[in-house]
């Protein structure tokens, strides 16, 4: 009985052996028919980067009295004519004690802000500590973003979260005593106060700079028609000429501003016209430019290429010269290569996929394209091609192979009744049974011959 079962064991064992060494033949003559290419994610992103040199138009501010300055506005901030911009002090130690006062003042505020009746009284402690934890997450981000203009705001903000909470879980009952000791200071540092010897107001409207480079009169919009290759890498070479005696700062005449660089012309597209998204070393921030011009050198590797933006922000005005990137056609979808695409009979754009050992077309909805592939947009719709497709690029399609990918039609005819298929598997089992008797038989009978 052991040896029939073996026997058998290895008769089953050859069988599928064969089996599937003869449908990997039929598969891979089947495949080696066609030329696939898997269908991906892709990005259709252009670009370059460049040493740009800043262009504004600027006009510098001068001082009289000489002394330590003291700027009540952040660079890049906007100031009316008349407005203050710097204030001249005797001594360092003035503007501290002016600074301190400030500083005091803020911190009193805060202090009367979270013990504010209206306030503690409606609030929840878990409410305030959830958005606790979502400051201290905002102060992370901008540490690591090294965004120092709004992590004194968070910062502020934390405090007087923290300082609610506080009163809220009955661990202070006010900050009197502390506010106490603030106006205590206050009073001491006001006594000690000394007045400017001199404030240095604006003739004109404009976004106000605290220091100057010495291309404030040679680099303006005016000037752009005269840059070279040759200047460019001059002012790259030396950013900064330094400041000339009694200068205080510099006011930038609107919020517009150019950057010229010098580009490989043949390694992007870029033509006059296009808008691009620029990217800097100095800030996370992005923001969207136009590209005014591209002059052609001697060189055919080095052109001037000109862009301009309307968008000012604090970093934006920190230097003269930074590194910066220029994305053109920032497109994502799925890669389908050109030589691909297809028309079924319905006159619908797509290509063929191969499914298995069985062809189906899926359409393609086109977001971008150039001479080597398109992007189709990515979508769940299932009539459409998929990420991880295998899409044929060559080969005959046929029609035996083809099948369409529809949903079943109404008029279908049914299936099988549920009695057929009873009395179907009922006839099988029965059959069974009597093969396995059978079967039985003949193994008692071997048996017996052996023994």
């Amino acid at each position: 009985m052991m040896n029939t079962v073996t026997v058998r064991i290895l008769v089953f064992l050859l069988s599928l052996f064969i089996l599937i060494t003869v449908f990997s033949q039929i598969s891979m003559q089947f495949k080696d028919s066609y030329v696939t290419e898997t269908a991906v994610m892709y990005s259709s992103a252009e670009k370059i980067s460049f040493q740009g040199v800043y262009i504004r138009n600027e006009s510098v501010v001068r001082g009289g009295k000489t002394g330590v300055l003291s700027y009540p506005n952040a660079d890049g901030s906007k100031v009316a004519n008349g407005s203050p911009v710097a204030y001249v002090y005797r001594s360092e130690n003035d503007i501290y004690v002016d600074h301190r006062i400030e500083q005091l003042k803020e911190e009193r505020e805060l202090l009367e802000s979270a013990q504010n009746p209206g306030t503690t009284e409606v609030a929840e402690p878990k409410f305030i500590s959830s958005l606790i934890d979502n400051e201290y997450q905002n102060i992370a981000i901008l540490i690591a973003e090294n965004n120092l203009e709004d992590l004194e705001k968070e910062r502020k903000e934390l405090q007087t979260l923290m300082d609610i909470y506080h009163i809220v879980i009955n661990e202070e009952t006010d900050f009197n005593d502390a506010i106490a000791s603030l106006d205590s200071e206050i009073s001491i540092l006001e006594s000690q106060r000394k007045e400017p010897v001199d404030v240095i107001t604006t003739e004109n409207t404009g976004y106000f700079i605290s220091h100057t480079d010495g291309y404030e009169g040679s680099l303006s919009f005016d000037s752009i028609g005269s840059l070279t290759v040759d200047r460019i890498k001059e002012i790259i070479k030396e950013p900064d000429k330094g400041s000339s005696g009694g200068t205080v700062g510099k006011l930038v005449d609107g919020y517009d501003w150019k950057m010229a660089g010098i580009i490989d012309p043949k390694a992007a597209d870029f033509k006059i016209g296009n808008s691009v998204t620029v990217k800097f070393t100095s800030t996370p921030d992005t923001v969207t430019a136009t590209i005014e011009d591209i002059i052609d050198s001697d060189d055919p590797s080095e052109s001037v290429i000109i862009i301009s933006c309307d968008e000012l922000t604090f970093d934006l005005v920190q230097r003269r010269v930074e590194r910066v990137e220029l994305i053109l056609n920032d497109y994502e979808g799925i890669r389908v290569p050109r030589n691909a695409i297809r028309f079924d009979k319905d006159n619908q754009k797509g290509v063929y996929i191969l499914l298995g050992q069985r062809i189906a077309f899926k359409k393609i909805e086109t977001i971008y394209e150039c001479e080597e592939y398109i992007l189709s947009k990515a979508t769940s719709d299932t009539s459409y091609v998929s990420i991880y497709d295998d899409i044929i690029t060559e080969g005959e399609i046929s029609e035996d192979l083809y099948v369409e990918e529809t949903e079943p039609e109404e008029n279908e005819d049914p299936p099988p009744e549920e009695t057929d298929i009873n009395e179907d598997i009922t006839e099988k089992v029965s059959q069974t049974e009597q093969e396995t008797d059978a079967e039985e038989t003949g193994e008692n009978e071997d048996d017996e011959i052996w023994e």
